[in-house]
């Protein structure tokens, strides 16, 4: 039985607009800058999701208009309308900055929204609360919630200090959820995984200090390290159904960090000991078997990978600070790359969609081939983060935080 959509806070302003005219361009390269309507000034727009038309903004508990809770907007992109607002039962527990993040997947063939909130049950009498995570289930076609179900967890309230605490799902596979729950600070290695059945909406198996990071073929492949202030981290696949391991790497290495690159694939970046000496894997998510290595050498230094992009087709664009490149999804294998100092601006990149990515540079932004690091694109009005045929969703206006939506004209 579906739980009816809560009112929109009064507080909340939205400034509508007539309908937009939509094309439908795949891929797009060219967006309509001078129609800009910002949804969020507070969520970047590499957290927004879309939906044919609709907008899923998460709004997080730090926004004084979420009213200290999470709370997940469903936005109208051709007339910038709030459709629906979806909040959590209870507030967040008290803590640094809470960052929940819904994924769009597909549930018996049908499109959904998976919203984890991270929070926590009031206590009563001698009872204390109880911290949870609160897993809603959105049709994103007519903002219903189709279920709601309660993952108890431990070790995640009562902290001090300015801590931050991301909840999400790593991906979804043979209809269980993976999620996670970590601080994203390089320094504090902290990270659980639950696994939700999506049919029963009962876990699975949980394991606390696995940090989930790839899903594919029915495997959860993350980073798992050990103890003391310096600690090895071992990569690990584990069975998505089962919690047992699948695989695990040989390397216990340093400072690692495991980016999903495509349904089957994953980039692993780490070290071989604590000074140095990087190396960058790409692996077989399933069986954990590395396609390509790259170490370091004398004079030559693997990219240092800080996020992979999956464009939904046949590509996984990787960047760091001084460096892109993109592989193929299938293969695993190396297509391009571009480096500072090599003739060519190394562009910032913030999406990839059907072929191309999208990104900025000095020059403003730039569309590229995904396949060969080509400029395809020189003029396309701004640099979004999500896209689909009809519409994208970039920065906020004059800056780069912040999320708006912006038609496709070409």
């Amino acid at each position: 039985m579906s739980t009816p959509i809560q009112p929109l806070d009064p507080g909340i302003r939205f400034t509508s607009r007539p309908p937009v005219d939509l094309k439908s361009i795949d891929p797009p390269t060219r967006f309509d800058a001078a129609a800009v309507a910002p949804l969020e000034v507070s969520t970047p727009a590499g957290e927004v999701l879309l939906h044919g038309t609709t907008a899923v903004v998460p709004i997080h508990g730090s926004n004084p208009t979420a009213s200290s809770r999470e709370e997940i907007r469903l936005v109208d992109t051709r007339t910038n309308t709030v459709r629906e607002v979806i909040k959590p039962t209870y507030p967040q527990p008290k803590l640094g900055t809470v960052i929940a993040l819904p994924t769009l997947t597909s549930i018996r063939g049908r499109p959904t929204v998976l919203a984890p909130f991270l929070v926590e049950a009031p206590g009563q009498g001698t009872t204390p609360g109880r911290p949870l995570v609160e897993v809603v289930s959105i049709d994103p076609e007519n903002g219903q919630i189709d279920w709601r179900t309660e993952i108890p967890i431990k070790g995640w309230t009562g902290m001090r200090g300015p801590s931050d605490v991301e909840v999400s799902f790593a991906g979804v596979t043979g209809g269980v959820g993976v999620l996670r729950i970590v601080d994203p600070s390089l320094s504090a290695r902290r990270g659980d995984t639950y696994a939700l059945d999506l049919s029963s909406r009962k876990v699975r198996w949980s394991m606390r200090g696995f940090e989930a990071r790839a899903v594919g073929a029915g495997v959860v492949t993350g980073q798992q390290p050990g103890s003391g202030p310096t600690p090895r981290v071992r990569v690990r696949g584990i069975d998505a159904r089962t919690g047992r391991q699948r695989w695990a790497s040989p390397r216990d290495a340093y400072l690692v960090q495991v980016f999903a690159a495509g349904p089957s694939k994953a980039v692993v970046r780490g070290h071989t000991d604590p000074a140095g000496k990087l190396y960058v894997e790409v692996v077989e998510i399933a069986t954990g078997r590395a396609v390509t290595v790259t170490e370091e050498k004398p004079g030559k230094a693997p990219p240092r990978v800080l996020n992979c992009l999956y464009d939904e087709q046949a590509t996984a664009v990787c960047s760091g600070s001084d460096w892109v490149g993109a592989l193929d999804a299938q293969t695993g294998s190396w297509l391009w790359s571009i480096t500072k100092g090599g003739g060519r601006l190394v562009p910032f990149v913030t999406g990839a969609w059907h072929g191309v990515v999208y990104g900025r540079t000095d020059n403003g932004p730039v569309v590229l081939d995904g396949r060969t690091g080509a400029d395809r694109e020189t003029q396309p009005g701004v640099a979004p983060s999500v896209v689909n045929s009809s519409m994208a969703i970039g920065p906020w206006p004059g800056g780069n935080l912040g999320s708006s939506v912006y038609p496709v004209i070409g």
